[in-house]
């Protein structure tokens, strides 16, 4: 006997929450019944294409006895607020990446999930790719030997749209800043070696982004308890781009290159074995292809790529999952990366303040 669908409301219309909205409506899984903005024309025009009602507030979905969840696709620093509001009322949530810019809200979302009946899913994609996945069960089931180091970076240079100065993705206030917007392979290395307790950070080479000068390098080093390193790096200026994540154990060292679509085992030097990022060659094709274009933010009404629709699927399958009480990588440790994200800029801006201390005495 099918399941009932999942009824599906989506806070936010813009890119990602349209990109949400459209895949819903092909997955079984899923009835998107409502999308919510407070911008309510292009609430209206979303809601037309995916033949649901406009809402133009987010009190109104608290109260919807037909929505079982609300997915928050919202400015990061609404999302807190929002989820533990949603939460509150009862509402089951899904969070898209970063669950919040503070740690101190991260921890809130995460008690208000602990008093709710509703459950708490984080947007954490590329836990739900098949290739990262079989990374992250090969890491635990002990294949690799004792996990040793981690490295993660995601280093490209980023084209800014025109017209875009007041952008709230430029807006760190708004945004967080990078280390949280993009918090993909940080939470990767958190999610598989666990919490960290010890983060070094350096943050530098400030660059102009919309009306603010931001840093555009970060340099983060963790230890874990079992007495793993890792290191983790993400830059918007660099011309020589990378991404990748690589996890490596006393018996063999696995590599994602999301720049090729390929993970590669390596034991003793020698490449072992090797499979594709998706199951999905034409996805992996898809990565390959825009890793090799110009590193650009989507806007509203920018069509995805099909790696990323690709991933938009594999996500959806783990928050139906969620949903129905099964397994889902979407629920673990939901604010580890966040409260990692956030240590690491602290430290960074710690270390930056006391460095200008000293250049200031000396004066």
């Amino acid at each position: 006997m099918s399941l009932p669908p999942i009824r599906i409301a989506v806070l936010g219309s813009g890119f990602f929450g349209t990109t949400l909205a459209v895949a819903c409506t092909s997955h079984d899984a899923f009835d998107v019944v409502a999308i919510c903005d407070l911008d309510l024309a292009s609430a209206i025009e979303l809601a037309a294409r995916v033949d649901a009602r406009a809402l133009g507030h987010p009190d109104e979905l608290a109260v919807a006895d037909d929505v079982d969840l609300v997915m928050i696709a919202t400015p990061n620093h609404t999302h807190a607020a929002a989820a533990i509001s949603l939460l509150k009322a009862g509402k089951s949530v899904f969070v898209e990446k970063p669950l919040a810019i503070t740690g101190l809200d991260a921890l809130a979302v995460v008690d208000a999930a602990r008093e709710s009946s509703g459950k708490l899913i984080v947007g954490h994609v590329e836990r739900t790719m098949p290739g990262i996945k079989r990374m992250f069960h090969a890491a635990r089931s002990g294949s690799l030997g004792t996990l040793l180091e981690g490295y993660g970076s995601r280093a490209r240079l980023v084209h800014v749209p025109d017209g875009t100065e007041s952008w709230w993705k430029l807006d760190r206030s708004r945004s967080g800043g990078e280390m949280l917007h993009e918090i993909h392979e940080l939470d990767l290395l958190t999610w598989i070696f666990g919490e960290p307790v010890d983060i070094r950070a350096t943050v530098g080479a400030p660059q102009r982004a919309g009306a603010h000068l931001e840093d555009s390098v970060h340099k983060t080093t963790l230890k874990f308890a079992s007495g793993a390193v890792a290191h983790h790096e993400l830059s918007t200026s660099a011309h020589v781009p990378d991404w990748r994540l690589r996890v490596s154990g006393s018996a063999a060292a696995l590599e994602a290159n999301l720049r090729t679509g390929v993970v590669s085992q390596f034991t003793d030097g020698r490449l072992t074995d090797r499979w594709g990022i998706f199951d999905s060659e034409p996805a992996n094709a898809s990565l390959k292809e825009s890793a090799e274009q110009p590193q650009a933010y989507g806007l509203p009404g920018a069509d995805s790529p099909l790696w990323m629709q690709a991933a938009v699927d594999c996500e959806l399958a783990e928050i139906a999952a969620a949903m129905r009480g099964e397994d889902s990588v979407l629920v673990d440790s939901p604010a580890r990366a966040v409260l990692a994200a956030t240590e690491a800029i602290s430290q960074a801006e710690a270390a930056r303040s006391g460095a200008a201390a000293v250049s200031l005495a000396g004066v």
